[in-house]
């Protein structure tokens, strides 16, 4: 079943961005916790455009951290069939 569209705020950086989605509070909330972690501490004098950047850049290297520990755990499984 989908969930109605609604506006959410995501603070990122210096910046407040409005977006439409239909995920619960919930997967906001753990979406939310994930920037602020990749935000990390934001540097007075840094260009919001500069933090939006870190901030990506973090987020990719989280997910392809991710990815290769996933390949290495279904190398393993498939090794044990």
């Amino acid at each position: 079943m989908m969930r109605n569209s609604r506006d959410v705020a995501l603070n990122i950086g210096k910046g407040v961005y409005t977006i439409n989605t239909p995920l619960d509070n919930e997967a906001i909330d753990r979406v939310k916790g994930l920037i602020d972690e990749a935000c990390g501490e934001v540097s007075k004098g840094a260009k919001q455009e500069d933090i939006l950047m870190l901030t990506c850049l973090r987020l990719a290297y989280s997910l392809d951290a991710v990815n290769e520990k996933l390949k290495v755990i279904i190398s393993r499984m498939d090794r044990a069939e």
